[in-house]
């Protein structure tokens, strides 16, 4: 099953969107509630994004400069979303990061991905696909998350 953006039937189930810029530090960018949870993207500084889930953060990119929301997905009942680091860098764009809801408590991949700042998603089988071009090549490279855990398979 292939997935793009979060469609009216996906905001019918749960999903509502907040965006806009932050007005002061500690202001939300972005709010999501997902199920019983509420995730939120909160820029804290030039180039700091935490990311919030239930008021309690569960991440803070000090890397990147911006972390955006690209899809929410749910595999087996778990809520996934797909986050994208933008860089700004020429050679590699954005890098990717899986924020998984439904854990014991909120849990957040490695970064991964060929550099491409554009992925395609699928679900099968319990597992979250990201697929990707590589950049200057003419193949796609393929990562898989499962039970906390980032693999890329091609």
């Amino acid at each position: 099953m292939r997935h793009g953006v979060v469609s009216a039937a996906a905001l019918a189930v749960g999903v509502v969107l907040a965006a806009g810029l932050a007005q002061a530090a500690e202001e939300p960018r972005l709010t999501a509630a997902l199920g019983d949870a509420v995730f939120k993207l909160i820029d804290v500084a030039p180039k700091v994004t935490r990311v919030v889930v239930d008021d309690a953060t569960v991440f803070e990119d000090r890397d990147s400069a911006l972390v955006t929301f690209v899809n929410a997905y749910t595999i087996d009942g778990r809520w996934m979303l797909l986050l994208k680091a933008e860089s700004g860098a020429k050679d590699c764009p954005a890098r990717f990061r899986v924020l998984e809801l439904s854990a014991p408590k909120p849990r957040v991949s490695l970064p991964f991905g060929s550099c491409s700042d554009t992925a395609e998603v699928s679900t099968d089988g319990g597992v979250l696909t990201v697929s990707m071009p590589v950049p200057a090549a003419t193949e796609t490279a393929a990562w898989t998350y499962r039970d906390g855990r980032v693999a890329r398979t091609r």
